[in-house]
């Protein structure tokens, strides 16, 4: 309804800003336009007969009282011709309809231009589709929701055959479908998304998540290796973390279903109930261990372990303080992802290092070390200056786009960084 509010608003401003000075101008205007030209041209010829009657002066063929009477004669003449051309033109300019199709014409075809150019070019789908979305936040029972959500993945069908490419669209499918059960139609639009952005662990761990569910919440070989893939590129990931301790849990392993559990609630808030759930998976742990006669004490590592954890020591760390800060009182939900990254000062745009965390933990301190690296070679000793980037994401998308708000602080050296950096997230990207 908004839309075609400010629609028809614009379009009748369009329409006024087209007829006013065709019809409603003012008649003074419309006499002075149509009498100018013809008031011209009787200036010139009157110009010339002055210039003829002076010629014959000087030839001596007319007496000098003769002149002058000739010379008013002309003038009056003049000025009666000029009056009977103020008088004749007091209609209007567009003085008939035939004149006034073409105004009319315009009138009604730029607005019914602007609008087919929007339908197919412009964003009214994804209008319709934010929409649904926010019907779908508000909606109070679970039959309203359930319907929504209908209209809401056909909608999302139908913008997708139109752009295959928009990963938002899809991001919203998938998790439009995790959250309402169809978990074939999330397993589909990860997969989608994961041949469009192939390097980012949380949406690989996000993929696993659907793949177990979709399984009967069953830990598959395809949900263990993407889970394993995504802690692999990000260990601090809760959700892969959560999945990765499932699984140890299921082998019997409760040592490490406590380790991957208590790494996985260092990343989520105390009030969440995916903190209470693991939470209770961590006593369940610690409990068959004591059934079997375990202790929970971690053994001590051989020299190639210990030698591995004094290199992570060694690598390059930087602790940064997140401060939200919105201008003119715009407000994020607290469940929005929060992106805090650091990549290379002028180099390859791909995160050297990354933490996903929500705006409902800010301000908190973020770490990024070494071990998170995406890629070999590219982690935060391979480049002399890197830059860090914190980014508010309403959809979740690790890819920026307008309306998300960021801030950044660099460049600097990673490896003489040895104060705590203070970032605020402060500008909204156009």
């Amino acid at each position: 309804m908004a839309f075609w509010q400010v629609f028809t608003g614009f379009s009748i401003l369009a329409g006024l800003f087209l007829l006013w000075p065709a019809i409603l101008s003012k008649k003074e205007q419309k006499k002075s336009l149509r009498s100018n030209a013809q008031s011209e041209v009787n200036n010139e010829v009157h110009q010339q007969h002055l210039d003829e009657l002076s010629r014959t002066f000087d030839r001596g063929e007319i007496e000098s009282s003769e002149l002058l009477a000739l010379t008013q004669d002309l003038q009056d003449t003049l000025n009666e011709e000029n009056a009977q051309i103020e008088a004749g033109y007091d209609k209007p300019v567009t003085s008939s309809f035939k004149t006034r199709i073409p105004i009319l014409i315009l009138v009604i075809a730029l607005p019914l231009s602007a609008l087919l150019l929007y339908l197919y070019v412009g964003a009214k789908p994804d209008w319709e589709i934010y929409a649904l979305n926010q019907q779908r936040i508000k909606a109070e029972t679970a039959e309203v929701l359930a319907v929504v959500d209908d209209q809401l993945i056909e909608r999302l069908h139908e913008r997708l055959q139109q752009r295959p490419d928009n990963q938002q669209a899809w991001y919203l499918l998938a998790t439009v479908g995790i959250e309402s059960g169809d978990y074939d139609e999330a397993v589909i639009a990860y997969e989608r998304l994961m041949v469009m952005a192939p390097e980012t662990p949380w949406l690989r761990a996000e993929y696993s998540k659907a793949l177990f569910f979709r399984a009967g919440s069953t830990i598959t070989p395809a949900v263990r290796a993407n889970t394993q893939l995504a802690l692999k590129a990000d260990p601090t990931l809760s959700e892969a973390l959560g999945l990765a301790g499932i699984d140890a849990f299921q082998s019997a392993d409760f040592r490490g279903a406590v380790d991957y559990w208590e790494r996985a609630i260092a990343q989520l808030d105390p009030h969440s109930a995916a903190y209470s759930a693991l939470t209770g998976g961590i006593e369940q742990a610690k409990t068959a261990l004591e059934a079997r006669g375990e202790s929970l004490e971690r053994p001590v590592a051989d020299a190639g372990t210990a030698a591995e954890a004094s290199k992570k020591e060694r690598a390059p760390s930087i602790s940064l303080q997140v401060k939200l800060r919105l201008k003119g009182g715009i407000e994020v939900g607290d469940d929005d992802t929060v992106f805090v990254y650091a990549r290379a000062w002028q180099g390859p745009r791909m995160p050297l290092a990354i933490q996903r965390i929500t705006v409902a933990q800010l301000p908190t301190t973020v770490t990024l070390d070494q071990s998170m690296s995406m890629a070999p070679g590219m982690d935060l000793a391979s480049f002399p200056q890197i830059e860090i980037v914190a980014r508010i994401s309403a959809t979740g998308s690790a890819i920026p786009s307008s309306g998300d708000w960021q801030g950044a602080y660099g460049p600097f050296d990673a490896a003489t960084q040895k104060d705590v950096i203070s970032l605020e997230v402060n500008e909204q990207l156009p």
